[in-house]
C-alpha cells in the first residue's frame, strides 16, 4: 500500500523516481527539478493572508479553517487519486524544516490530517547535509568545553611551556 510523505522540492531523494511528487503550493518551482511533478493540490496551499504569518501557533487555527472550507472528503479524494497510482506520494513545498526552528504549512497539514485520519505523515528523509549543521556542531562542542572547564591547549603552547617554563598562555 502506498504511503504519504511530506518534503521540500529540493530533496534529492525525489530524484530516485520512487515517488509520486505533488505540490501543495500556490506557485510551482521556478528552478529545474530532476523528477516529474505529477500535480498540485492548491486546496492544501495556505491562503495569501497567511503567507507572512511566521508564528506556527497563530498560523494553525486559520489554516485549519482554510482546509475545512475545502473539506476533508475532497482533499482525501484528491490525495487518494495520487496514491492509487501505486507509488508513495510526497506532498511538497519549499522550506527546509531540518533547520532548527524552521516549520511550514506541510507540517501543520500533517497535524490536520492526523486529527482527521489518525494517520501520521512523515517527512521524507533528505540525504543532503543539514544547513548549518557543521556550524551548530562546532558551537555545541565549544559550549561543552566551556561548561566542563576544559580548555583546548594547542601543541605550540605545550611546546613553549616545556621549553620555556616562564611562558604564559
Amino acid at each position: 500500500m502506498a504511503k504519504l510523505y511530506t518534503s521540500r522540492f529540493s530533496n534529492k531523494e525525489l530524484e530516485t523516481g520512487k515517488y509520486t511528487v505533488v505540490g501543495i503550493v500556490r506557485s510551482m518551482p521556478k528552478f529545474p527539478v530532476k523528477y516529474r511533478i505529477s500535480g498540485d493540490i492548491t486546496q492544501i496551499a495556505p491562503p495569501g493572508y497567511l503567507w507572512n504569518e511566521n508564528n506556527r501557533e497563530r498560523f494553525r487555527e486559520p489554516y485549519f479553517r482554510h482546509l475545512e472550507r475545502s473539506g476533508y472528503s475532497l482533499i482525501k479524494a484528491i490525495i487518494q487519486e495520487y496514491l492509487d497510482k501505486g507509488k508513495d506520494v510526497v506532498l511538497c513545498c519549499y522550506e527546509d524544516v531540518r533547520k532548527p526552528g524552521e516549520w511550514c504549512h506541510r507540517l501543520v497539514f500533517a497535524e490536520w490530517w492526523y486529527e482527521k485520519t489518525g494517520q501520521e505523515i512523515e517527512e521524507l528523509p533528505d540525504p543532503s547535509p543539514v544547513p548549518g549543521a557543521r556550524k551548530a556542531k562546532k558551537e555545541e562542542q565549544k559550549r561543552k568545553e566551556l561548561e566542563s572547564g576544559y580548555e583546548q591547549i594547542s601543541f605550540m603552547n605545550d611546546l613553549y611551556r616545556n621549553m620555556y617554563p616562564h611562558y604564559n598562555t
